[in-house]
Parts: structure tokens; C-alpha cells; sequence
């Protein structure tokens, strides 16, 4: 990508020399206010994350655009690791671009600040007016009159018709007739009612020419989706946004006699708005006919394997029951395995590993372990595990039967048992003799009449109402739980704050292992899920119109709207720049966690 943004006839001057193992370039260390220059750091080995720069006091085009190269010279191999920027200064005076942050090798370097001084752009005669009233003469705000011919996007889909539940690849492109500097400001679709998931890495856009209808145009693709849809019918992938700097030709006359002579405003950089068209997508229903019984939804072209840590052990001892499923398909959106035991075993949930890549695919494996305690002896055989799914090369199931395995117990080491062996023993041992003397009895205690009767007594009464009492007290409550939860919309609405919290838990896991794209998924997990149990709002309908709408109607505070959506959005970003993302995830998760019970608050004051 960074070919894209190459700067004609510029030499870089360095301004920020090395800093361990970055170097930083700029094709101007004096620029004019809106004039577009670019900024490179370069490192020697390709660092594991990195953090962009502080852009205070600029404008950003585009960035960031990342390119790689290898040299071998003389035996010896060398590489380099390219990130470039197009921006534009905001302001006149002393502006300073901050330095950038990266790991490279499990080491934390950073390049050396840069300076730039920005003087007021030229004005144009005629202008002064317009520039004395703000309008600066940057690409962001230059006249945008480019026909929809010259620059837009296309989005294409490895296919328009599929099963639910199977991949589809969606591919990005830019085409431009004119000189594309750059893009900005992408806005991708929502995706509903699929499950999308975007390969690792940064993109790495190299612009291309390509032949399309007779017209020569530069492409270059962008971005890269893999979706599945989730549900059956006519799914509509909405249009993507983008904001591209396109050099054209300029109508605005020559300030002097040079620029007349050198054609030196004959172009300028504008900004404009290009979109791509709306894809529908037929989703058909995986066959009823034939379906296995233990289907699970599992989609693809997948295997299977199960296996036992330990085939024989003693009572009240645990073992592992390991199942993997790997492949290629929707292993992300499969649930665990379930397992049929016997009587006397018990099992936990299982722990969830994933291995999975998104390139070139979504592919890996999904495994689930899961603990098991036999708690009689015996010999026991674990079957019914067999696994089911739907082969789209196959266009059939396919049944992937599961091996019996033979488990042994043996008796414990009796020390579960010994409390029950002792009250047997005492049991034996206390016998009531037939001796005509016994223990005198200590104590206060109570005489009654011999002739006394239990039979028409008030405690006889009692215990003759007490089950009529019972009985129509659970009838009562029977009512009282059905009329209750009747109301499945209501149900989810007050155990959504429940369902939430417990999805943080993931997060809040994620977080302490610093996994940031992984804390940041589960978070807007946890927020979707609340959002469509507490509003009722199928997942697929999840747009922010509609839970704007959901939420002007229950009467929500605008700052609690806003600060949803900066949550929402700030996770969003993260999704797709994962590299980029910084900050505390400890204050991201609390804010999440305030965010839900300010709503409940609200929600109940309504």
C-alpha cells in the first residue's frame, strides 16, 4: 500500500533519527496548512503489535499503510517493516508528530519525536474571503464534483447462494480513474444475520490496473470478510462507505505567471464519498430429509476424534474426556458436544480451546475437555458420541461414529467410605437390652394423661390439613410461576443483565491475559446480548437505528446513549485494527459493567 502514496519528485529528509531499531521519514519537515505530506517509520524486523503515532494538530488522510521487503546481498539477509501515513497539518506554528510505539523480538522501542513547522497555505486571488472565514484549502474541504464512474467500490461474494451456516468470502475494491492518494473514514456494513470475522494482520493494499467494461482503473482491494449467515431467506449485505483522496485535475486559474508557465496548479487533492452497491445473498436451510438426530449445526468439511486420558482409575477419581473437531466450517459458532454418562458419573463444563486461522479461510480446530468423576466401581463403556454434520462438497450429512471406550473403576481407598462403615458399626452395637432396670432421665419432661388419645387431637387435625394446605399452596404458586414467565419477551427482559454478566466473565478472563481482540469480541458480545434480550431485538435486527429508537423510547439518558455507543464503536474499532487498539482494558470492562446497570437504573425510574 505504500506505493500508493508515493511522493513525485520529493526526496525524504530524515527528521527523527533512529531510535534503537525505528526510523522515521518525512517528505517535509515545512509544510502550508492542508497540504498533504506523508510519514514513514521503518523498522528493521517485523514488530509483534505497534501503536500509531499522536496526530494531534493534523488531519489523516490515510494510514495506516503498511509494506514489508527482504534484501539478500552477499549472503546476508535483511529486512525491513514499513508503516506510512498521508496527513495534512491543521494549524499554523510548531506541530509535533509523536513517536511510534512498537514490539519488535519482545522489546518495546519507540521512534524519536518530529517536528513540523506549518505556515499559512497561499490564498488564491479572489479567495481571501472564504479563507479570512475558515475555510482552509485542504483535501477534506475542496470541491468534490467527481461522477460515481471514476471512483467507487465494488463488493464481490465468493457466492450469492449458500447454505446457513457456510462461509462466504466478501472481497473490497477501490476503483479509481484518477490518482488515488488514499482513503479514510471507511464505514463497513453491519453485517445481519451473518457472523462475520476478518483475516489477522493488517491489509496490505498494492494498487493495481484492471480492465473493467473497456475502462482502465486503478484497484486496489482493501478488505477481506469471511460471513456465515445465521439465518434462512433473502440477506442483504448493505454498502460500504469510503472517503478517497483522488489528485484531479484543477479548474481554479493560475496564481502567476510561474504557475501558468510550469502548470503548477493545474492539480489539486480532493476528497470523495465512494460506495459500493448492496449484495443480497439466498440462504437456503440445511435438508430435513436425513437429518441425523445428534446434529448440531456443524457446517463444512470437518473431523472428528475423541479419546480418554486414562481408561482405567479408582472411584471418586477424575479423568479427561477430550473431543476435537476440526476443519474447515463454522467452528466457531459450533457448541459443546452433549455428553450421555452413566448414572454414576458426573461430568463439569467442558474447558473450550480454540486453534483456529482466518486465513485464506476460517480453519482449525475447536477442542472440548471435559472432566469426569466416576463415583461407583465397575465397568462401564462410553458410547453415543458419535458426531454429525453437513458436508457442502457432499451436499449430504456425514456421520463420523466415535470409538467405544471402556472405562474400568475400581473400589476407593475407603476413605469416602469410612463415615458410613462407622454408623453401620454403631448401628450393630447399639441394641436395647431386655434388663427390667433402666437409665433414670434427667432433666425437665412432660406427663400427659395415660388415657390421652393422638387420634382427634388438634396436632391429628393438623397433620390431617397440612398436605390440603401444601397442595393448594403449590397450585398457587404453580399459577403465580406460569402466569410469570408466560411471557418469554419479559423472561429475557429481566434476566438480560444476568445473561450479560455472565459473558463479562469471558471478557474479564481475556483481560487478564492481555488478549485484547478477544476482550474486546466478548465485550460487544456481552453488549449485544443485552441490547437484544432487554429490548427484544432478534440479533440480526441489532443496527444502531434500532436500539437508538429502543432506547429514546424507554426514555434513556442521552449520556448513557452516547457513552454506549463510544463503547460499541471503540470495540468495533478494535475488531479491525487490533494492532492499533491501547488504553485500559480494566477501565473498558468497568465502564461496560456501569454502562448495563446505569440502563437497568433508568429502566426502573421510567
Amino acid at each position: 500500500m505504500a506505493a500508493m502514496f508515493s511522493v513525485v519528485a520529493l526526496l525524504f529528509s530524515v527528521s527523527s533519527i533512529h531510535a534503537q531499531k525505528i526510523s522515521v521519514q518525512v517528505s517535509a519537515n515545512k509544510v502550508q496548512v492542508g497540504a498533504a505530506f506523508q510519514v514513514m517509520f521503518t523498522a528493521n524486523a517485523q514488530p509483534s503489535t505497534y501503536t500509531p503515532p499522536n496526530f494531534n494538530g493534523f488531519d489523516v488522510f490515510s494510514g495506516p499503510n503498511v509494506s514489508q521487503s527482504t534484501q539478500i546481498m552477499n549472503g546476508s539477509m535483511s529486512q525491513s517493516f514499513m508503516i506510512s501515513f498521508l496527513i495534512a497539518a491543521k494549524k499554523e506554528g510548531k506541530l509535533q508528530i509523536g513517536p511510534m510505539q512498537m514490539v519488535i523480538n519482545g522489546q518495546n522501542v519507540a521512534s524519536t519525536p518530529v517536528p513540523i513547522e506549518a505556515t499559512k497555505g497561499a490564498v488564491p486571488p479572489g479567495q481571501q474571503q472564504s479563507a479570512q472565514s475558515g475555510q482552509n484549502q485542504n483535501p477534506a474541504e475542496q470541491d468534490t464534483k467527481v461522477s460515481g464512474d471514476e471512483v467507487f467500490v465494488k463488493t464481490t461474494v465468493s457466492k450469492t447462494k449458500c447454505y446457513i451456516g457456510e462461509q462466504v468470502m466478501v472481497t473490497q475494491k477501490i476503483y479509481s480513474r484518477l490518482d488515488l492518494r488514499g482513503f479514510q473514514n471507511i464505514k463497513f456494513p453491519s453485517y445481519n444475520g451473518f457472523w462475520s470475522q476478518q483475516p489477522e494482520g493488517v491489509p496490505n493494499v498494492q494498487l493495481q490496473i484492471e480492465n473493467l467494461d473497456g475502462v482502465n482503473y486503478y484497484v486496489g482491494e482493501f478488505n477481506k470478510t469471511y460471513i456465515f449467515p445465521q439465518r434462512t431467506g433473502a440477506l442483504t449485505i448493505d454498502p460500504t462507505e469510503v472517503e478517497c483522496v483522488v489528485r484531479k485535475q484543477s479548474n481554479k486559474k493560475p496564481r502567476n505567471i510561474f504557475e501558468q508557465f510550469f502548470g503548477g496548479s493545474a492539480f489539486e487533492d480532493v476528497v470523495v464519498k465512494a460506495f459500493s452497491k448492496k449484495i443480497k445473498i439466498d440462504v437456503m436451510d440445511v435438508p430435513e430429509a436425513d437429518k441425523p438426530l445428534n446434529f448440531s449445526g456443524g457446517v463444512g468439511s470437518l473431523n472428528y476424534k475423541v479419546e480418554a486420558n486414562k481408561q482405567s482409575l479408582k472411584a471418586n477419581d477424575a479423568f479427561n474426556l477430550k473431543i476435537t473437531i476440526s476443519g474447515r466450517g463454522n467452528l466457531k459458532l459450533l457448541e459443546a458436544p452433549k455428553l450421555t454418562l452413566p448414572q454414576s458419573f458426573e461430568s463439569y463444563e467442558p474447558k473450550v480451546t480454540e486453534n483456529i486461522s482466518n486465513t485464506g479461510g476460517v480453519s482449525g480446530s475447536k477442542t472440548y475437555n471435559y472432566l469426569i468423576i466416576p463415583r461407583d466401581p465397575g465397568d462401564f463403556v462410553l458410547s453415543g458420541l458419535d458426531f454429525s454434520y453437513f458436508d457442502l462438497d457432499k451436499k449430504k450429512y456425514v456421520t463420523i461414529p466415535s470409538p467405544e471406550i471402556k472405562i474400568t473403576v475400581k473400589p476407593g481407598d475407603g476413605k469416602s467410605n469410612a463415615s458410613a462403615q462407622v454408623f453401620d458399626h454403631l448401628k450393630q452395637e447399639i441394641k436395647e437390652t431386655e434388663n427390667d432396670i433402666r437409665f433414670i432421665k434427667k432433666g425437665e419432661f412432660v406427663l400427659q394423661k395415660g388415657d390421652a388419645e393422638f387420634f382427634n387431637s388438634s396436632a391429628h387435625l393438623f397433620l390431617i390439613s397440612l398436605p390440603l394446605i401444601l397442595f393448594a399452596g403449590a397450585i398457587g404458586y404453580r399459577s403465580y410461576y406460569i402466569k410469570q414467565n408466560s411471557d418469554v419477551v419479559a423472561v429475557k427482559g429481566r434476566k438480560a443483565a444476568s445473561f450479560a454478566k455472565k459473558k463479562l466473565v469471558n471478557a474479564e478472563k481475556q483481560m487478564q491475559q492481555n488478549n485484547k481482540e478477544a476482550f474486546y469480541t466478548e465485550v460487544i458480545n456481552a453488549l449485544n446480548s443485552y441490547l437484544g434480550n432487554k429490548f427484544n431485538i432478534p440479533v440480526a435486527d441489532l443496527s444502531r437505528d434500532n436500539i437508538t429508537k429502543e432506547l429514546q423510547r424507554r426514555q434513556i439518558k442521552p449520556d448513557t446513549q452516547i457513552k454506549l455507543f463510544d463503547t460499541i464503536d471503540q470495540c468495533e474499532y478494535a475488531k479491525y485494527a487490533p494492532g492499533a487498539v491501547s488504553g485500559d482494558l480494566q477501565l473498558v470492562y468497568k465502564n461496560t459493567v456501569d454502562l448495563i446497570l446505569d440502563i437497568e437504573s433508568e429502566l426502573k425510574n421510567v
